[in-house]
């Protein structure tokens, strides 16, 4: 035996485990070769030469399943054991779609397996092997993870079938009671789903690169429907108002090194300036590395605004505020909606406004849908409110009426 908890020596044609054993570990080669060996009907095959770096075992301690095979030591070797719990934690934190192919190819392999014992074996139909196929993890099961995976599929079509809509919801100044901006909200009507919920469809497109060329169309639709926006208010004679738009800027777009690219070249293309934008990053992203704050140094830098959302809710440091160079921090709606009936809530966003207010940055409340939280919100000296009290999200079209007097909206 080693010296080290976790790893075993074993002599030249030392049996590691033998096929039907209970698995209790897995093992990584350190040093030396091992032979992989299946019964079958003229004894023991060899299926496998292993060497250093490779790991065996792991399939008994993922699906609970007995050794499918027999480990023998080709030569005198050091294995470290990675136990039950090393894998399975990880596996539990992977993706469910991950888990799901996991899934089938352990399942793959053990019919191959049984295929190289029993010759006369022929490779049966996926429907007669379904009692096989294990569950790592409790996900409705397997169904869920292909509805995702076609998702995912359909969420790539939608950008070439012109399935995205987007919808502006108000930001209200509460010190005027007017309109200062509006934040871009993606809405998906697919033909065969219907409309999809943005946590749905978003969730999908942050979790894999479809949000990188998903966010050039944002940021080319939005810029768009603003400049016309503009456009038509000076048209109507209303040319003192001062807009902003927002648009959100997922995680993995800060790895995206053509979105300044897009940004300016469609700002300058519709005649919009970079200091109208206000690009909102969430605060779990400022988890990811120091990059994120070379990023908002880079956008500042460039003329464009930030603002941290969901604020409270990402689990970082307060003292990240004194080196974050954002304009305006926006509190979660979770806060605002239990404001009026939780003293906690009520505290935690009188200090998020009165410190930021001390650090220079202004205020925008989220999910504001009753007026006994619009009237707290301005008591307690917040800049701005956005939600269903003032106003849902809507195209730009009635966004113009909106501003123009068109439609009457509530006067707070």
């Amino acid at each position: 035996m080693s010296n080290s908890t976790y790893t075993r020596s074993y002599k030249k044609g030392e049996v590691i485990f033998k096929e039907g054993d209970v698995g209790d570990c897995a093992y990584l080669v350190d040093n030396g070769r091992v032979e992989i060996q299946v019964d079958n009907l003229d004894g023991s095959t060899p299926v496998a030469f292993l060497g250093v770096g490779d790991i065996f075992g792991e399939m008994s301690i993922i699906d609970g399943a007995d050794r499918s095979a027999t480990a023998v030591a080709l030569e005198d070797c050091e294995l470290v054991e990675v136990s039950k719990e090393q894998l399975n934690e990880r596996i539990e934190d992977a993706d469910p779609v991950v888990r799901f192919l996991l899934s089938i190819l352990l399942n793959r392999i053990r019919e191959n397996l049984k295929d190289s014992k029993d010759p006369t074996r022929t490779n049966l139909p996926a429907e007669a092997i379904s009692t096989n196929v294990i569950n790592l993890g409790d996900f409705k099961t397997n169904v869920d993870v292909v509805e995702k995976i076609k998702l995912e599929k359909s969420l790539k079509n939608a950008l070439d079938s012109n399935e995205f809509r987007v919808h502006y919801q108000p930001i209200v100044d509460l010190k005027t009671n007017s309109v200062s901006g509006f934040e871009a909200l993606m809405r998906w009507n697919n033909p065969d789903r219907g409309m999809v919920r943005p946590d749905i469809f978003m969730g999908i497109a942050e979790e894999t690169s479809l949000i990188v060329p998903i966010g050039h169309w944002i940021i080319k639709k939005t810029f768009r429907d603003f400049a016309k926006l503009k456009q038509n208010l000076k048209a109507a004679n209303i040319i003192d108002q001062k807009l902003f738009l927002s648009i959100n800027i997922a995680a993995k777009q800060f790895n995206d090194p053509h979105l300044f690219e897009v940004l300016n070249q469609t700002a300058k293309y519709y005649g919009l300036k970079p200091k109208e934008i206000k690009l909102e990053i969430t605060e779990r992203v400022l988890l990811a590395g120091s990059f994120v704050f070379d990023w908002i140094t880079k956008a500042r830098k460039k003329g464009y605004s930030v603002a941290l959302d969901d604020f409270g809710t990402g689990y970082s440091s307060l003292s990240y505020l004194a080196n974050l160079e954002v304009n305006n921090i926006k509190i979660d709606k979770s806060f605002v909606d239990k404001m009026s009936r939780d003293k906690k809530s009520l505290s935690i966003v009188k200090s998020i406004i009165h410190m930021s207010k001390d650090l220079g940055l202004s205020v925008i409340a989220e999910g504001v849908e009753r007026r006994e939280e619009w009237e707290a919100l301005r008591g307690l000296g917040c800049t701005f409110v956005q939600g269903y009290y003032y106003s849902k999200p809507l195209p730009m079209a009635e966004i113009y009426d909106m501003l123009t007097g068109v439609e009457k909206k509530k006067a707070a």
